[in-house]
């Protein structure tokens, strides 16, 4: 899990005291606010001895529930602790207190594919009062129930009851937090309520004791509220009663103020970032080194080159000798498609006539003429006389006379009126007529060519005119954009630099809040110093009760922070120890619970496989010792809960009813494991 950063602020250092420690309960506290005193699985309901898969019995005061790490199969023997429900214990254990899932969904999916109406039922004391508890396994649609003065050895009815579960909830709430006055989380606003100090009190074995706060991991499937890094600490403290409501006023504005300074200071790197990228595009552009952006230098720098760049056009003159270019090709343009529209519309005039005697020789509708453009030259055409490379006369006329540009002329006088003759026959009038008409066609056609391909000429050249224009208006126009970038690149310098200044004054006033916040909030805890001190004294207690008398344990409240910490020779803060802190903590917190009434523990903990974390076996089982120390001379009557699971054997003295639960779990054959079954 990823671990929040707290600040590095001075505080209180509880300091220990090694003189005796009490461990007498306070009146009010001779017994937990919670307990669990049976825990029954059964695989349908009603419950029965038939139905019955496995019953465990727990007591008051320091509860082993071991899994012996070789089993009696020689192949399973590594593997026996292991699996063996140890985790599945502690899951259905704070199912029956309230949590929303009774183990991970492989656990969930295991089980009802093998008993598709399962029930877990436990006989749960709050404030001294038996509550009977139960809640389906199945996914049947059946409700949980609860029942005030129930028992395990009741009667049930065929169909399980629907109520008293809603009741069951209000008196946990009560047992628990009936004496609290303040139960806001700082950071967040929400309620403390039971389902997350039981995040607290009964850790996931997933989050591997990574840290002080680290309670649940993702891979439990819990479904447990979620709760920021600070809420976890602030709800220690309220446990612990060192939250008065003026100091929770001041927790919730540090968390604010915290929240913001971390995320400013996260994100500080990107503002640097982007005047250093400012910086260097500025300097680039100059290739001049770059200073600090209220330098007069540069500034003389930058209007410097601008002014260079910008005296290196002459727009104007550019513009008209583009402007006395644009108008020569247009002129000549303009003359082309005169001359092309002149020829295309003597083309088609003709070959209007062409496909009108094509239809008539065929004997089918004339086609529709063509609309006319309104350009068009074709009643110009018909007003006037011949110019070159057009002759308003008929051919034969012109035949008669000669006339040198006749198509096709015959060459001698005979010829000539033969072909008049000819012409005027009545027997081929129609198909002479019409090879006229074709090769006056096919003369205009070659007239008209020539004019269109002079036009698309012209067109291309003016084209070629423009995109020469670009690249020269490109090219003009480069210096003064350049001096336009220049002064730009110079104008975001500036921006960046101020906003990095205005992120840093905003920066240093949310530190000075905090440490401000921190230097009233280090005031409030000194009020508590009698509670402090007492923690520290109990935490110390069990830290020695662990790792002897040659180690000191402190515990230090700095601003939001709870650090404790262990010293021999100096500190000491290797993987092992810091998991040592944390259990040592959690007992210490207990015993407050039990022996100060500005504490508000209810004397229920829980831990599950520690030893799997990265501790010592010879440190880790002096755990046992530690929690049976609480118990004091009367082991039955203790005024707590400790479950504690484990595959190390307990020490000898303990390793023995009533601390160590029957049944010993054994992996390594179905019958041993928690259900006596493999799920």
């Amino acid at each position: 899990m990823a671990k929040a950063i707290d600040p590095e602020l001075p505080g209180l250092v509880v300091q220990p005291n090694n003189g005796p420690v009490s461990l007498k309960p306070i009146e009010g506290r001779e017994q937990p606010a919670v307990w669990v005193s049976k825990l029954a699985v059964f695989k349908e309901w009603p419950p029965s001895q038939e139905t019955l898969l496995r019953q465990i019995e727990l007591r008051r005061g320091l509860n082993i529930l071991w899994a012996r790490p070789s089993g009696g199969t020689g192949n399973a023997a590594r593997l026996a602790g292991h699996g063996a429900g140890k985790t599945t214990f502690c899951r259905l254990i704070r199912f029956v207190l309230g949590e929303k899932t009774p183990g991970t969904e492989q656990f969930r999916e295991g089980f009802r594919s093998k008993f598709s109406n399962g029930w877990v039922l436990a006989e749960v004391f709050l404030n001294g009062k038996r509550w009977l508890v139960g809640r389906p396994l199945s996914d049947t649609g059946y409700h949980p129930f609860a029942r005030k003065d129930g028992a395990l050895m009741d009667e049930f009815p065929k169909s399980p009851s629907r109520v008293g579960f809603a009741d069951y909830e209000d008196a946990l709430d009560a047992a628990v937090f009936g004496e609290m006055r303040l139960r806001t989380l700082a950071d967040k606003g929400d309620t403390l309520d039971w389902l997350r100090l039981i995040t607290w009190l009964a850790r996931d074995q997933e989050a591997h004791f990574s840290g002080l706060l680290e309670w649940r991991h993702k891979e439990s499937d819990s479904k447990s509220p979620e709760m920021s890094h600070d809420d976890r600490g602030n709800l220690v403290r309220l446990v612990l009663g060192l939250v008065e409501k003026e100091e929770q006023r001041l927790l919730t504005e540090f968390a604010s103020k915290s929240q913001g300074h971390e995320q400013k200071s996260r994100d500080r790197g990107k503002m640097e970032f982007a005047v250093e990228r400012e910086r260097l595009k500025l300097e680039a552009a100059l290739a001049v080194p770059v200073a600090q952006p209220d330098d007069p230098l540069l500034r003389q720098e930058v209007d410097r080159q601008v002014t260079e760049l910008r005296a290196k056009t002459d727009p104007k003159r550019i513009a008209a000798r583009h402007e006395s270019e644009l108008s020569a090709a247009l002129s000549v343009i303009g003359t082309r498609q005169a001359e092309s529209n002149l020829t295309q519309d003597l083309v088609d005039e003709w070959e209007e006539a062409f496909e009108l005697e094509k239809s008539r020789l065929a004997g089918t509708p004339p086609p529709a003429p063509k609309p006319q453009p309104k350009d068009s030259s074709r009643l110009f055409l018909r007003n006037i006389g011949p110019f070159p490379g057009y002759c308003s006369h008929e051919l034969n006329r012109a035949w008669r006379e000669k006339c040198p540009i006749a198509d096709e002329r015959p060459k001698d006088d005979d010829e000539v009126t033969q072909a008049v003759n000819a012409t005027q026959q009545e027997a081929h009038p129609a198909v002479s007529k019409l090879a006229i008409l074709e090769r006056e066609l096919e003369r205009r056609r070659k007239l008209a060519a020539p004019r269109k391909v002079a036009l698309e000429k012209a067109q291309a050249e003016l084209t070629a005119i423009r995109e020469k224009h670009r690249q020269e208006l490109e090219q003009a126009e480069a210096p003064w954009e350049e001096s336009k970038r220049i002064a730009g690149l110079l104008d975001a310098y500036k921006t960046a630099c101020r906003d990095l200044d205005d992120w840093d004054e905003e920066l240093n006033r949310l530190r000075a809040d905090k440490e401000s916040l921190s230097r009233q909030l280090d005031a409030l805890t000194e009020q508590h110093q009698k509670l402090v001190n007492h923690f520290g004294e109990l935490f110390n207690y069990v830290v020695q009760q662990m790792l002897g008398d040659v180690v000191t344990g402190s515990v230090r409240f700095s601003g939001k922070s709870i650090v404790p910490e262990l010293e021999y020779h100096g500190p000491r803060d290797s993987a092992a120890l810091k998991v040592v802190r944390w259990l040592a903590f959690d007992l210490a917190a207990l015993a407050l619970g039990i022996t100060d009434s500005a504490a508000h523990h209810p004397r229920f903990l829980m831990h599950d496989s520690p030893r799997e974390a990265d501790l010592a076996a010879a440190i880790y089982v002096t755990l046992f010792n530690a929690a049976h120390a609480l118990e004091g001379g009367e082991p039955e009557s203790a005024p707590f809960q400790y479950i504690v699971t484990t595959t190390e054997p307990p020490p000898e003295q303990l390793n023995r009813p009533p601390w160590v639960l029957n049944p010993v779990l054994d992996a390594s054959v179905e019958e041993g494991r928690l259900l006596s079954v493999d799920l």
